[in-house]
């Protein structure tokens, strides 16, 4: 496998998701979703995510699929603070998806801290977002027009 934070990255496009792993942070006790590690398995190779706590950098781990690789699946699943899980609920409307692009953001101190991928379609999809030494987790979505009818209708389930 091959770690990399200053090198650059070769992300599966265009293979299908099949399975997510993560470690949660047991630590933190919000409702958001805080990670220690995140592995995203595609058909051949898996991404793994991890935060550096020095730098709140996302170290990325390019691998074989953790199926055939063993070694992968360890990385990724242990950890002595964490919750491993697979396949989380947020994760299921990716599953089965292609990935088609993958973004690795650069902050304005030039520490890569922020990785969106887009599955089925060129617009994001997930961001994981290192913050305090976990990864964070966003989900994009469109924003929709409000017309005159919504809004009638919400100020009627108001009522």
């Amino acid at each position: 496998m091959k770690s990399v934070v200053e090198d650059e990255f070769i992300f599966p496009i265009g293979s299908i998701l099949t399975e997510v792993s993560i470690v949660e942070d047991r630590e933190y006790g919000g409702k958001d979703v805080c990670l220690e590690q995140v592995q995203l398995s595609f058909q051949d190779t898996a991404v793994i995510l991890k935060p550096l706590a020095d730098t709140d950098e996302i170290e990325v781990v390019l691998g074989l699929n953790a199926i055939a690789d063993t070694s992968a699946t360890a990385y990724a699943l242990e950890s002595p603070n964490g919750i491993a899980e697979k396949n989380p609920e947020w994760s299921h409307s990716f599953l089965g998806k292609k990935l088609q692009t993958v973004w690795v953001c650069e902050n304005a101190q030039g520490y890569r801290d922020q990785i969106i991928f887009a599955f089925e379609q060129l617009h994001p999809s997930i961001a994981f977002v290192a913050e305090c030494s976990v990864l964070n987790v966003f989900r994009f979505e469109q924003i929709q027009k409000v017309n005159e009818s919504s809004i009638k209708n919400l100020q009627s389930n108001v009522i």
